[in-house]
């Protein structure tokens, strides 16, 4: 992977993680548009610069999060589905989100799905 990869994924990165869209999804697609092969070193940095952004999060909001019992009950409530399902279909989700047409699908029916609910 060039500078000018990480760049733009990071620029993807930092984009999508605060929009009500998928940036783990985003950043496959990019990844797979720039031609970058998928190795160890990616999945790393992927990992990394979502981390970052994740963190950035947390710093932002961690008084609302920590210091309010409703906040954190309710939040960790809405994560027991997710890690749930995670658990569950662990091996169906990772073959799934190898596969680019997968992955715009979902975020073509993801979207639809935000547009007519709002």
């Amino acid at each position: 992977m060039s500078f000018f990869d990480s760049v733009i994924l990071g620029i993807v990165e930092g984009l999508t993680e605060f929009l009500p869209i998928s940036s783990t999804g985003h950043l496959i697609l990019t990844a797979h548009l720039l031609q970058i092969p998928e190795s160890d070193f990616l999945k790393a940095f992927e990992v990394a610069i979502q981390l970052g952004a994740i963190l950035a999060a947390g710093l932002l909001y961690w008084r609302k999060l920590f210091l309010d019992r409703e906040i954190f009950q309710r939040v960790c409530i809405a994560l027991l589905p997710a890690l749930g399902v995670g658990f569950i279909f662990y091996a169906t989700i990772k073959k799934l989100l190898g596969s680019e047409s997968i992955v715009l699908w979902s975020l073509l029916l993801g979207g639809i799905i935000i547009v007519v609910f709002e």
